[in-house]
């Protein structure tokens, strides 16, 4: 079938046209802007800093991760929903198991990918460059995380006003973006930083390896559960607020002090994975 379409159907389209780009960019850098300032906060407290490819390439892996990660966390949720059990259990278990594990281990995939899988990178020489590069992964993840949280708070501004290019529109959109950057995007990025500790432990104490990232796995994954439970049972009671935001303290004093701690140790050791 042929779809010709006259003169005056095609200027209406064509006059939407800069509409449509403006407001897919105001969207597109309001979901992604908050990511890339922490990227930049967490580069500069790398004193060797890692070569540009390498960061693009690992936050371009870690932001393609989320979809296996979506796909696997709808099975285990369904899967565990069919299992009959009591509904607290069964909320622990989606939470801790189905969605926070498996975001976890999707963002160390991405580095193990990059890193261990396709190609050795001998920039990788230091304890501290697991934490470097497991940040930038999270910060992948949660690029795309972000844009698919907004989506639908855009698809409501456009049926309303047809553009985002309004002061009130975007200015909503970036405080709603920003907002998570303080939130849930800095819980991926302490998380994925404390499993890069672990990771440098592993490397450098073969010996322990599985055990360190067990250790590493299980906290991350009961604390990123809890956040995310509380987040929910606060729409029916305030107090759980203070659940995610002592969680969220208790990350970060922890990741800069393990940061510190490999900032002292040797500067080189084997960190190939066999």
């Amino acid at each position: 079938m042929d779809f010709v379409f006259s003169p005056s159907e095609i200027m209406p389209m064509l006059a939407c046209l800069p509409n449509a780009v403006g407001s897919f960019s105001v969207y597109f850098l309001a979901g992604i802007a908050p990511c890339l300032l922490w990227l930049v906060f967490y580069l500069r407290r790398d004193r060797h800093p890692e070569p540009k490819k390498e960061i693009v390439a690992v936050f371009a892996l870690g932001a393609f991760m989320i979809t296996p990660a979506v796909g696997i966390e709808i099975l285990l949720i369904n899967a565990i929903s069919a299992l009959g059990l009591p509904l607290l259990v069964s909320v622990i278990l989606s939470n801790v198991v189905a969605i926070a594990f498996v975001e976890e281990f999707a963002k160390y995939a991405a580095v193990w990918l990059k890193e261990q899988a396709i190609n050795q990178n001998h920039y990788l020489d230091e304890p501290v460059d697991f934490v470097i590069y497991m940040v930038v992964s999270a910060l992948g993840f949660a690029a795309v995380e972000n844009l698919l949280f907004l989506l639908p708070e855009v698809g409501k501004q456009l049926a309303g006003s047809a553009t985002l290019l309004q002061v009130d529109g975007a200015a909503y959109l970036v405080l709603l973006s920003l907002s998570r950057s303080m939130s849930v995007i800095l819980l991926h990025t302490l998380c994925s930083g404390i499993v890069g500790y672990y990771m440098a432990l592993a490397f450098c104490h073969r010996e322990r390896k599985t055990g360190l990232l067990a250790a590493a796995f299980f906290t991350v994954s009961c604390l990123h559960g809890l956040y995310n439970f509380s987040i929910m049972e606060s729409a029916n009671d305030l107090r759980f607020l203070a659940i995610p935001l002592l969680i969220l303290a208790a990350l970060a004093f922890t990741l800069y002090v393990q940061f510190h701690q490999l900032l002292k140790m040797k500067s080189v050791c084997s960190m190939r994975l066999k």
